[in-house]
């Protein structure tokens, strides 16, 4: 019996399914170098808004991480699209989903 992620939103539960990595690596790096970034200061510190050539909200990253120093750690097919998370060093400090 396989295992199965649940990913919460607003609106319900959808199920997630984790890919490997090695599928989407290459993508998800050219795009994150391609992103606009929007920052921002919170009571929790920076955060950087990603964007897509179009203005598109395609990510996040929160703390002091460069984006030159970010590093794809897994990889979920959502309902959404693939969605990745991005680590700082051993820590997951956002997230990109992939275009479709």
């Amino acid at each position: 019996m396989e295992a199965k992620v649940w990913h919460f939103v607003e609106f319900g539960e959808f199920p997630v399914e984790e890919i490997d990595v090695e599928e989407v690596k290459d993508d998800a790096l050219k795009l994150l170098r391609r992103v606009r970034v929007e920052m921002y200061e919170t009571s929790r510190g920076t955060v950087m808004k990603l964007l897509d050539e179009y203005g598109n909200y395609i990510g996040k990253v929160v703390g002091g991480c460069s984006i030159e120093k970010l590093t794809i750690g897994s990889a979920y097919q959502t309902p959404f699209g693939v969605k990745v998370t991005l680590d700082c060093g051993e820590t997951i400090v956002g997230w990109l989903y992939l275009e479709g």
